[in-house]
Formats: structure tokens, sequence, C-alpha cells
């Protein structure tokens, strides 16, 4: 009751405040409500207050209610205003049909929009004298102004007079050996069960094309598991132009002219990259405008409009002191003004893989600037191919900058010398001398010396029985001296800007500058550099190169028998050139692997070479690598043979197109990985299945892992016997220290004065206890009766007295063993092996699988479907169906195909990925494979590496 009185006034005072807070927090409207009504009311308050009515409140703290409010004065009619045209850099430019004037409006969302950023739909771009566009961008509520830049056409800084240009051939086309095989009459159930697996491929090509067309239209490549685009390839819309003659072939017509109609709106002058990758785009691009434009019948003006359009900026790239394209061009303006020369490393692949696109694109348009363009690579090629670390092939990285000196010749206009048919007599040996061989069938082999007379009879022919002439060469390039550049002037730092570490726009210093070619200094004017070797040469003195079939090098190697059919062999360089290269590929890249069941089939593997010491052979050792784009190499040598009269050379196209057939039947899912390795055999014809060495190569420390458990378990038992010593030693010492003693104990007050004076002196020496007493004091305390009390008393005086008593000492911690670990028994060799297997998911026969991945690739179908056309033989078919049936049972999503990423699993997971390549080679590969012999026969036909058919000169 005393309490309940104590806090009742605190009690209703508490009601009285909750009652208030409802109140006012619940039937009145929202400050916000109050000022949508005043806007509404033009300041007028409310004449009736709304009737109290509970609600319950909302469980979250946050204002649900939307702020409206409307400001008359927005309505008010204002004239929009366009930001003015930024002032262009000042440098000479020659104007075309690419430059601004003729351009469109760009698309909403392309070009260099800032991080965060979306372009105004209303906005009206501005145009700017130097082709760029100024499109007013707002983001992260602030207002900026965004330039999207174009590429404009520039005067050259290296041009190649006209007469000096290398031409087209233009005479007839040389009679060539067939290739394709005489096919028998199928059956009608053949025909229905073809046609059956046609539809089934075509209903999986449209699904990924619908796909395509719903998310990522105009994008480069959607991503079939989240329906996503992105755009690695200059966001041109690489899958819609890679796909368009597949489009035709599989009969989808309405879609090929909708795709032909959306080519328009794509813009080759700007991008969001920095660099235009020119290997990748030629290919895809280039090859996909020529090839649809072709096989349509030529109706499509549009698609060779734009081939030539991309044409013209990608040429462009090829204005270097040697004429050697910059394999990655930097196309903005401001840096493409100045001169730049070709790269000191650049990827065999990239510049080698050309030819086919740039010679095709001048035999339909007659324009000789895009043929010379290649031809003075292939010059260089051929100059440089007698002269690596292993004579006959190329590394995969070299310098093509020509502006460092090489220590060797090169002569470009001594072509090489075609050696004698492998396993002719003296062939080898012919072929270090440089000669090459008379080919009239009409007459015996006899080699040319290289002054061009015989050696033993007669002067060299060509295949044809004439006198074998070199291809003229043009007049070398004069470059211009190092020097002033009166017409240069170094661009602004404003225009090199990124997104700094705050989202803010930061200018380089200048010597970010001056790494991206322009001087460090303004006032300085800019010079271009001498470059007087046009050669190709070693990218540097020391360190392995690579020399391979795979990635970085194929299609170098493929568009060599490619570009000679396509030239309608009339220059024999594109022979002799691959001729050579065969014979070294086959003796020091191609093996057999060891496998179980001693299949008989070849992969292609690596081969690494190191510098050479004085006066000793280059060193070089085999990576037995089998990967799944070297599988291309199955087909080239196919129709090689079949081109060239190399008989022996097609049973190596079927033991190589076999071997990735193996590669895809090997694995859980039935697809091969992106690469494997195995163990190569010494011999090709004898190879053995060998488990005890292909149990070594997988365990190769068996023996050295079993020394070391020896000699840890030495060890253990050294230090397991001194810790048992000394655990012994320890235990007797603490049994001796807990045996009772007879010990003096003091008792009374003397006692405890020992005590405290122990701990006073720290038990060193103990007190007089008499003379330690206390002194008797006087009373001066206050007694009870009259308030007051004693406050100290004399001590009663004790004498000291000492027992003897049996008491034990404090005890100590009883001792602990040493904590000592004893070693893990190995498993031994077998065990060892049989675990990695299991646990790597590893094939009988591979040692490694380096990449478990497969992203859809159409190397291994493309080999299968050549081996079906050059041999007619059903087994590829069947193959291919395996193959066709596990790729997709694995890849397929709702709106196409993914990749994937490990071939080994049972259930491998998507990587919501979908290259273009899926819709322009694999699934064109796997149609053909199906389709009559004479769709896209190659006999007319032959396609560049992105599988894009090319007619064949008549």
């Amino acid at each position: 009751m005393f309490r309940l009185r104590r806090y009742r006034v605190f009690l209703a005072f508490t009601v009285i405040v909750v009652l208030a807070l409802y109140r006012f927090g619940s039937s009145n409207p929202s400050w916000r409500d109050r000022a949508a009504s005043f806007a509404q009311g033009q300041g007028q308050r409310e004449v009736e207050e709304p009737q109290v009515k509970w609600e319950p409140k909302p469980q979250v703290a946050k204002e649900t209610k939307q702020f409206d409010v409307e400001v008359p004065a927005a309505k008010n009619p204002q004239i929009k205003q366009t930001p003015p045209p930024i002032a262009p850099v000042e440098r000479p430019v020659e104007q075309t049909s690419t430059t601004a004037q003729s351009k469109k409006s760009i698309p909403v969302g392309v070009g260099h929009v800032g991080a965060g950023n979306a372009v105004r739909p209303e906005a009206t771009p501005t145009p700017r004298a130097d082709g760029g566009v100024v499109h007013a961008v707002v983001g992260d509520a602030l207002s900026s102004v965004e330039e999207v830049i174009h590429w404009t056409k520039t005067k050259e800084q290296y041009p190649i007079p006209t007469e000096s240009l290398i031409a087209l051939p233009t005479a007839k086309a040389k009679p060539i050996p067939k290739i394709q095989a005489d096919f028998k009459k199928e059956t009608a159930a053949e025909k229905v069960d073809r046609e059956t697996k046609l539809e089934t491929i075509k209903d999986v090509f449209k699904r990924s094309w619908s796909g395509y067309k719903e998310f990522a239209w105009l994008h480069d490549e959607v991503m079939p598991v989240t329906g996503s685009k992105k755009d690695p390839f200059a966001g041109w819309g690489a899958t819609l132009v890679d796909a368009l003659d597949t489009l035709w072939i599989m009969g989808l017509k309405e879609d090929f002219e909708e795709a032909v109609q959306a080519v328009e709106k794509i813009d080759f002058t700007t991008t969001s990259r920095a660099d235009i990758p020119l290997f990748e785009t030629t290919i895809r691009y280039l090859g996909g405008f020529l090839a649809a434009y072709d096989i349509a019948g030529k109706k499509h003006e549009i698609l060779l409009t734009k081939a030539k359009e991309l044409a013209e900026i990608l040429i462009a790239a090829f204005d270097t002191p040697n004429r050697m394209p910059q394999t990655y061009y930097y196309w903005r303006p401001d840096f493409d003004s100045n001169s730049h020369p070709a790269s000191n490393r650049v990827v065999l692949a990239e510049i080698g893989s050309l030819a086919m696109e740039f010679t095709y694109l001048g035999q339909l348009t007659g324009d000789d600037r895009f043929y010379d363009a290649i031809a003075r690579i292939t010059d260089n090629l051929e100059g440089y191919q007698n002269h690596t670390r292993l004579p006959g092939m190329w590394p995969t990285y070299f310098d093509a900058s020509g502006c460092v000196k090489h220590d060797y010749n090169i002569d470009v206009s001594k072509p090489l010398q075609r050696p004698i048919s492998a396993g002719d007599p003296g062939w080898e040996e012919a072929l270090k001398n440089g000669a090459y061989v008379k080919a009239d069938p009409s007459r015996p082999l006899v080699m040319a010396a290289e002054d061009g007379s015989a050696s033993t009879s007669g002067e060299g022919f060509s295949p044809d029985g004439k006198k074998y002439i070199p291809l003229e060469k043009p007049e070398p390039l004069k470059v211009v001296p190092n020097g002033p550049n009166p017409t240069w002037k170094p661009p602004p730092e404003e225009s090199f800007v990124w997104p700094g570490p705050d989202g803010t726009k930061a200018a380089p210093k200048r010597r970010q500058l001056a790494a991206a070619g322009f001087p460090s200094d303004p006032e300085v004017p800019f010079t271009k550099p001498t470059c007087d070797n046009p050669g190709f040469g070693p990218s540097s003195d020391g360190g392995r190169e690579e020399y391979t079939l795979g990635g970085m090098s194929d299609s170098t190697y493929e568009y060599l028998p490619k570009q000679y059919l396509l030239l309608g062999g009339q220059v024999e360089k594109y022979r002799t050139m691959y001729e050579v290269s065969a014979e070294v590929i086959k003796k020091h890249l191609l093996f057999r692997p060891m496998l179980p069941n001693n299949d008989d089939i070849l992969f292609s593997g690596k081969r690494w070479v190191s510098a050479q010491e004085p006066g000793e052979p280059f060193p070089n050792e085999l990576e037995p690598e089998y990967a799944h784009l070297t599988c291309f190499a199955g087909g080239m040598f196919g129709i090689s043979a079949k081109i060239f009269n190399r008989p022996k050379d097609l049973e190596i196209a079927a033991k190589l197109a076999e071997g990735c057939v193996w590669s895809y039947n090997m694995t859980a899912t039935g697809i091969m990985p992106e690469a494997f390795e195995s163990v190569a055999c010494e011999s090709r014809k004898d190879c053995p299945w060998n488990q005890t060495l292909y149990y070594d190569i997988l365990d190769p420390n068996s023996e050295n892992r079993l020394k070391q458990y020896e000699e840890a378990m030495t060890n253990y038992e050294v230090r397991l016997k001194s810790a048992s010593l000394w655990y012994d030693e320890q235990m007797q010492a603490y049994m001796e220290s807990a045996t009772p003693t007879p010990t003096p104990i003091q008792t009374g007050v003397a006692a405890s004065a020992t005590a405290a004076a122990e701990g006073v002196q720290d038990k060193r020496q103990l007190p007089d206890f008499e003379s330690a007493a206390p002194a008797p004091t006087q009373n001066r305390g206050l007694h009870v009766g009259s308030g007051s009390v004693d406050v100290e008393a004399p001590p009663t005086e004790v004498k000291p007295g000492v027992e003897m008593l049996e008491e034990p000492l404090p005890s100590k911690v009883m001792p602990t063993f040493p904590a000592i670990y004893s070693p893990q028994v190995p498993l031994n060799h077998e065990d060892f092996v049989k675990t990695r297997l299991e646990e790597e998911r590893l094939p009988l026969g591979v040692t490694r699988v380096k990449a478990r991945e497969y992203i859809l690739r159409p190397e291994a179908i493309e080999s299968v479907w050549y081996m079906y056309r050059i041999t007619g033989d059903n087994y590829w078919r069947e193959a291919g169906w395996r193959m066709f049936e596990a790729i997709n049972e694995n890849t397929k999503t709702a709106h196409g195909n993914s990749a994937i990423d490990d071939v080994t699993k049972t259930s491998p997971n998507l990587n919501d990925s979908m290259e273009s390549f899926w819709l322009a080679e694999t699934l064109k590969y796997f149609y053909l494979l199906y389709s009559e012999p004479g769709v896209v026969s190659l006999d007319e036909w032959v396609f560049n590496t992105e599988a894009h058919p090319f007619r064949r000169p008549t």
C-alpha cells in the first residue's frame, strides 16, 4: 500500500501521456497530407476535419504515403535548351562517308555513358564538328554532360602508293582435286532418320535464337540462364551478324530478313570499348556479313555495305610504320590520329588469321587495299617461318613491330621451297637446304637449287608445269624520317578521363599520357617512330617459346590451305608454307596416347622450346596436352590431303578426328573438356597399355612419400623415447615431494606475528616476539555510560610455543606427458592412384584435366563433318549424333544453351554464357552433317575459322 501511494501520481501521468500521443498521432493528417492539401487549395486551410477512426499503425517505421506536391511554376512553358557543343580538338580530319555528317542518332544506351547514368530519352543529341555527339545525362541526382565519341577517318601516317599495292590475282583458277566423296543414294528409311535429326537440330537453334531476340537483340550475346545480355565484342550485335548465314542455310528466311533489317541500326563508328579486337571482329562480323551476302544470292546490298563500313575502320589499324596491324586497335580520334607501331608481342592467330576475310572482301569489291594488307602479313610470315626456334612453325607470340633489330636477315622476296613428299628419300635434307620440288607428274622428281637451277636435271617447275616465278613484291615502304610533325597537336588532358574512386571524373597525369604515346611536354612536337626492319622476330631473347596448333595459333595454320582454295590456287606460297609446317607438326606435335583399349588415335600437343645455348641445339619438350580448340586439325589435314595430293595425311586426319570423338566418349557428360593431358607413346605404331607406367605418372612421388614416412616414424620414435624418460624423471620427483614430513607449527599470537613478519620480511628472518608485542596505551575513548567507548585495550601477553605436527607441504602439479603426434600412415601406391582417379574423376589414360569446362565449342564436330564429307563414311554421322545429344542434354536452358563448368560431373553447373559461335559454328556443323552433301559443298565453298562459307573462284 505504501509503494502504491508513492507511484500513483507517476502512473496517472503516464496514462495521460499515452492517450495524448495516441490522439495526436492517429487522428490528425500527417504533415505530408497537409502539404498536399495546401498545394491543392492554394494555401487555404481545410474547413472540415476528418472523423477520428482507429486504424492499426504500420509495423514498419517508414513513410508509406507518396510525397506529391504540385509546383505551379513547373507548369510554365519553357524552351528546352541543349548544352553548347564541346569544342573539338584541332587536328587534320579527312571527312568521308563515315564521318559525323552522315551519321544517324545514336540509340539510347549506346556510347560512352558514365557509370550509373542513363541517357535521357527526351534529350536531343548534339553533333560535334569532329564526329562526337553530346548527350545530357542524369546520374546520382547530378546533371552532367557525357560525350559519345565517334571514329573518323584521318589522314594516313604511312600511306602506300597505288602503284605499290599488291593486287589480287585475276587469272582463272587452277584445277584443284575434288574434296567431297561420291555419296551413294540414301534409302527411304535413312532419309526419314536424317530429316528427323535435322528438325531436332533446327529446334535447338530456334530456341537459342528466340532467347537472343527476346533478351539481347542487337547486343553481342544473351545470357541464356538469367535472360540477361552482355557485349564483349564492341556491342555491335555479334550473335545477330554471326548467325546470319546459319539462318539462311536452315531455311529460316523470315528470321533472316528480320535480322538483315536490324543490321542497319548497327553503328560501327562508336563502341563502349576503348579498343577493337581486330581478329574477333574480322572473323565474326566481317566474315558474317560477307558469307550472308553471298549465300543469300547477293540480293541484300546492306550486308556488303556494312562489311565495307566496318572494313574501313579495321584497315585503319594497319597504318603503322611496317604496315603490320595493331591487333587491338585504339580507335578514338585523339589517339588514332597519331603514329603507332604494331605490337612487339602479338599473338600468332590474331595477326595470321585475317587473310580470308580481307581477301574475300577484295574479291567482292575489287578493292586491292584489303588484299594488300594481308598479303604483307603473309610475306613476313613466310620470311620468318624458317628462322624460328622450331623452323617450319611460328611461336604463339612474336615481335611484329618492325622496330626491333633481329639477329637474322629476312629476305621476303625469296619464297620458301616446297619439300619433297613426306617419306621420300632425302626430303628432310632437302627441306633443311631450302629446296623445292618440281611437281610436274609427267617428269621424275628433281630438286631445284636455290638459284633456280636443277640439282640433277631440268629446271624447277610449279604444279602447272611452268617455271616457278615468285610473286613480285612492291617497293619497300618509305618511312617518314624521325622529326617534328608540324600538324600534330597534343590532346588536352580533359579528353582522357575515367571514373575516380569516388565516382567523379579524374584527369590523368602527364606520365599517364606519355605512357599512352603522347609527349610528356605539350610544347614538344610529336615524332613518328622509325622502324627500318619490316619483318617478324622473337618477342624476347630468353625464356621458352610455345609451338602448338591450339589456342593463339590454330587458325593461322588453318588459313594456309583455305587461302590457297580461296585464291584458286594462283598463289603457290600458301601451299608451300602449309606443307613445310605440316611436316614439322607431324614430327614434333602429333603423338599417340597410351590408352587401356590400345585405341589407335592421335592427339596434337604443345612443344616448348628454350633459348639456344652456344654450340648446342634448341632444347625442347613435348607437353602431351589435347585441347578442344586443337580438334580443328582433323579437318585441316583432311582437306589438305585432298587438294595437295597427300594421301598419307588423310589417315592422320581420321586419327585426329577420332581422337576428338574418343575425348567426348570418355567423360560422364559425353562432352570433351577444354583441355586435358595424357601419356604420349614413343611410337605411333606400337603403343600397348602399360598400367605400371600410367600409375607412376599419376603418383610419381610414391617412393619418396614412403621414405618420408619412414624418416618421420624414426624421428617420432626418438622423440617418444626421449619424452618417456623425461616423464619418468618428473614423476619420480613428484612422488618424492608428495611424502609427508614432520613440520614445526607455531601456535597462538606468536604464530600470527610470525606469519605477518614472514610476509613483510619475505620469509628471510624471524622477528623477536617479545619486542614485537605492542606496548600498553592510555584509554582515550568515550565510555558507554557517558557516550564514549574504549578504542584500544592492552593485548594479553602470550609466550610463544612450538608444537611438532605432521602436515604435508603444498601439493605440486602432476607432470603432463608431452604432446607428440605420430605421422599419418600414407596411402600405398595403388590406393593413392585409385583415390586420385576417383576424386579427380579421371578417365583411364588421362593424367590431368587442365580445364574442365565446355563453352559450346565447335571444333570437334567441325572435324567430324569434314571427315564425313571427305570419306562418305556414315560412322561420322553416328559419332556426331552422340555428341549432339550429349551437348544438348547437359547445356539446354529455357532461353538457349549455356556453357557448363565441369564435363566430368554427372550434373554440371550452367555458366550462363552462350557465345555467338554456338549459332554460327556448332549448330551449323551439326546441321550440315545431316544435310544433303550438296548443301554448301566443299567443292564450291571454303569456310573461314568462324564457319562462314566463302564461294571459291571457278
